[in-house]
């Protein structure tokens, strides 16, 4: 009957209910508000017993059913938690946000504007900055660079006074945004770790490595190269042999190669960077 009741079935509900007696769970009620089955939560509201949980309508306003979040605060008792905001606006729900702010007492936490942030959800964070006390946390600006979320970065900048952390740097790097990590170096002075080599290696995005090369931001570990040949950069490799030899495993990356990418493989035996002892 939980299954069924998760999917909307509500005639498959009513025979089990008619003709078993196993029964269901609270979740049987969490799950259908969870995907907006009202008509299912009312059913169980008025013929079984086991009611639901919190997380009915913490999980029903995460998906945006406002119908059945409104149903849930009139007729059951179990409320929500500030889980119900904080997904709301992750999923970028504004009308939920709203509702559950003049309906319900429990509010939010900086996760709200930080999950806001991160999916560029600017209405939500704007909306969240005029009407409540939380604020967000250094979060809302790397999850937002990791997304490329250049426009947001910048409202959070002006608006906001949490700034980011090195993570920010990091995100950009991985996402291949050079525009967003050039500006986070200039406007905050930040620099960055050998995560950001590694994301950039793994994801292809040369111009990353060479801005953070020429700039001095990072250094180069064995992970760097091992990350490009894991995923089949020849031309990446190519550059890191270039600019950082010494902390280049040959021996350890052939093997790697084998497995992911026979391009580097020749590269690799063709250039004398690496001997493949059981070509003898």
């Amino acid at each position: 009957m939980n299954g069924a009741a998760r999917r909307g079935f509500l005639h498959v509900v009513k025979w089990l209910h008619a003709n078993r007696s196993e029964g269901c769970t609270t979740k049987a009620m969490d799950n259908s508000a969870m995907n907006g089955h009202l008509e299912i939560v009312r059913w169980l509201h008025e013929n079984r017993p086991e009611g639901c949980t919190a997380a009915a309508m913490d999980q029903a306003a995460a998906n945006g059913h406002l119908e059945t979040v409104r149903w849930l605060h009139e007729h059951r008792a179990e409320g929500c938690t500030t889980d119900a905001m904080d997904n709301a606006a992750l999923s970028g729900h504004l009308h939920m946000v709203q509702w559950l702010h003049e309906n319900r007492a429990e509010g939010c936490t900086t996760a709200a504007m930080d999950n806001a942030a991160a999916f560029g959800h600017m209405d939500v964070v704007q909306w969240l900055h005029n009407n409540r006390e939380e604020g967000c946390t250094t979060d809302a600006m790397d999850r937002a660079a990791r997304q490329g979320k250049f426009e947001m970065i910048k409202w959070l900048h002006l608006h906001r006074s949490e700034g980011c952390s090195l993570l920010a740097m990091n995100n950009a790097a991985g996402a291949g945004r050079l525009d967003i990590l050039q500006w986070l170096h200039s406007t905050y002075g930040m620099g960055c770790n050998n995560r950001a080599m590694e994301a950039a290696a793994f994801g292809g995005h040369f111009d990353i490595l060479d801005f953070l090369h020429c700039e001095g931001l990072a250094s180069c570990s064995a992970d760097v190269s091992i990350k490009a040949v894991a995923e089949g950069h020849l031309e990446i490799l190519e550059w890191l042999f270039q600019h950082y030899p010494e902390p280049i495993p040959s021996a350890r990356l052939l093997r790697i190669a084998k497995r992911h990418d026979l391009y580097c493989v020749d590269w690799l035996v063709r250039t004398g960077k690496a001997v493949d002892y059981d070509m003898w």
